[in-house]
């Protein structure tokens, strides 16, 4: 049965059924591996290992980028007609154009030393190019013809885990506004009683904004809204929080450096809550999905589970629970 069930998941991953988006490429590709064994192969899945072959290409070592990232357990989608890559979990982390030596990764522009290349349905790219990119991401060796991805030391599934419970702060205004100290009076009292009104204002009508684009669909690395009437999940915080004047950049990666760091026990109304997206092959220490909480338990997001689209979620659950890794108060 182990073995049956093995030449199942070989068979997925060569047919492009496994990987998050990777497309199986076809029996005329140049450069194709013909010697790659599927019993090597499967041995390997018997291991807990995830094997990517490497192909050489004008003397250099290449391997396909979309497979490497599907295996991890990555989205993937082509964008311009085939001509970009977009890699990440629940939005954009990289972006590959073939024929360009430039890659955009996590908001940033960083130089490949060889231009990514696209072959049907692959785009391939160098070995040190994919040891520089996800290093941090997976645990992998790269050997002479593949790329070996290791499951992650230790991993638990997220909805068996526990840790610790959500809190909302009580002292969050808007919720319930502060009680004015008997020492304060006259001008004072009135500037403290109109910064919390400001400030209970604020976090309500960003959740209340929020709540206007339930059920719009989601779509990993969608353009502007107004132009595709889609949301991942960092496009639907930045234009909710864009409502306001507030600038947030892209990807849930950048949004997580911005703002104050929050610990989960004291959330107010408006925060962004910061998950991992979790993965036998996946590091449990990246950001990979965004939400705004909106107070007792809940949040709004932008996200393809556990339905489609711009929803609300209630997080008091183990799966939350254990991929949560901080919150950041962005309102004044």
């Amino acid at each position: 049965m182990k073995r049956l069930l093995s030449l199942m998941i070989c068979v997925a991953i060569m047919t492009g059924l496994a990987g998050c988006g990777w497309q199986g490429r076809g029996t005329n590709e140049p450069n194709r591996v013909e010697n790659f064994s599927v019993e090597e192969h499967i041995a390997k899945l018997d291991e807990g290992q995830s094997p990517v072959p490497i192909v050489k290409l004008d003397g250099g070592s290449y391997a396909d980028v979309a497979r490497m990232a599907g295996q991890i357990g990555f989205q993937t989608r082509w964008a311009e007609n085939g001509k970009k890559l977009l890699i990440g979990d629940h939005d954009v982390v990289w972006s590959f154009q073939a024929d360009s030596k430039t890659v955009l990764a996590e908001g940033k522009q960083v130089v490949m030393d060889a231009p990514a290349r696209k072959q049907q349905d692959s785009m391939m790219v160098t070995t040190q190019t994919i040891e520089k990119l996800f290093k941090d991401e997976a645990v992998f060796n790269i050997g002479e013809s593949e790329i070996t991805i290791f499951p992650v030391p230790g991993y638990i599934d997220p909805a068996a885990g526990h840790a610790a419970d959500f809190k909302d702060d009580p002292l969050d205004p808007s919720v319930k506004p502060a009680k004015e100290g008997s020492s304060t009076s006259g001008k004072n009292k009135r500037d403290v009683a109109v910064s919390l009104k400001a400030l209970a204002g604020t976090g309500s009508e960003v959740t209340e904004e929020a709540k206007k684009f339930m059920g719009v669909p989601y779509l990993f690395g969608t353009g502007s809204y107004d132009e595709s009437k889609r949301f991942d999940c960092s496009s639907f915080t930045q234009y909710v929080f864009g409502k306001f004047n507030y600038s947030l950049p892209r990807t849930a990666r950048a949004q997580a450096a911005e703002g104050t760091h929050v610990e989960r026990s004291e959330l107010r109304i408006g925060d962004l809550l910061f998950f991992y997206v979790p993965g036998r092959f996946k590091s449990d220490e990246q950001v990979g999905h965004v939400a705004i909480y909106l107070g007792n338990q809940k949040m709004i997001h932008s996200s393809p589970l556990p339905e489609d689209g711009v929803q609300v979620t209630e997080i008091d659950k183990d799966y939350w629970k254990q991929t949560f890794l901080y919150a950041k108060r962005i309102l004044d």
